[in-house]
């Protein structure tokens, strides 16, 4: 995954739950996700293309217990659980 650009994709409709984060819905699939707050975080970078790197230093930066090697991790891990429905691939414009 490493260098590829991701942003949300636009079909996409965010329902934000408050603290108990958010449910996703696309339209032209039927398919809704909830997440939890760390996810709804991820989703806002995600109106401008990120790449896994740069969603992962956000997380880090915003949980002072959080290491570099596990935010890149959870990154991943949120990225591979919403795409292609919910997440696209961006042209790298980087």
């Amino acid at each position: 995954m490493s260098g590829k650009t991701y942003r949300a994709n636009d079909v996409v409709s965010c329902v934000d739950e408050g603290e108990d984060g958010a449910m996703l819905y696309n339209p032209d699939t039927d398919e809704s996700v909830l997440l939890n707050p760390s996810g709804l975080t991820i989703w806002t970078l995600l109106t401008s293309p990120r790449t896994i790197e740069e969603i992962a230093g956000h997380l880090a930066a915003a949980n002072p217990g959080l290491t570099s090697e596990q935010a890149r991790k959870d990154a991943e891990q949120f990225i591979q659980s919403v795409v292609p429905d919910f997440v696209i691939e961006a042209p790298n414009e980087h």
